[in-house]
């Protein structure tokens, strides 16, 4: 997974996020919060707000649908809650009269995650999304001098 291909992506709005490619798969997923329209724009370093990741069946997909679920009832995605408690102090994000709106880009390797079904190699693509992230987070960190504001615990 490189970095320079992910930087290539173009936003697209969070609820549109089915329509990501291989997102059934493990990937790195980055997302914005931004009063200006970003979708089909390049990423910038600035504009990222949260960098997270999934290696679980279902995928990238599923994670997404999960910090959905945090961000509108608080449960199912620890930053998607952090998110609703202190960011939108217990206000559903679409109940929220904030002139925001989340976009998200992926990047996914596609990799059987089953334990019954996955190989050798599998195994070493789900380690490489692991690692992809803290790279993505390393290269932001590098770049800003500090990690984006939803990735901090």
């Amino acid at each position: 997974m490189e970095i320079r291909k992910l930087f290539k992506k173009t936003w697209i709005k969070l609820e549109d996020y089915k329509s990501l490619n291989d997102s059934q798969y493990p990937g790195c997923y980055i997302l914005a919060y931004s009063d200006k329209n970003l979708e089909k724009k390049q990423i910038k370093i600035g504009d990222i707000f949260y960098v997270g990741m999934s290696n679980s069946l279902g995928g990238v997909k599923q994670r997404l649908s999960q910090f959905i679920s945090g961000i509108e009832r608080g449960y199912g995605h620890s930053a998607g809650n952090r998110f609703l408690k202190e960011i939108n102090k217990n206000i559903p994000y679409s109940k929220y009269k904030r002139f925001k709106r989340f976009f998200v880009i992926s990047l996914c390797l596609p990799c059987l995650v089953n334990k019954k079904d996955r190989t050798y190699k599998d195994l070493i693509k789900m380690g490489e999304v692991a690692k992809f992230e803290y790279e993505v987070l390393a290269y932001i960190k590098e770049k800003i001098g500090k990690e984006p504001e939803l990735n901090k615990k």
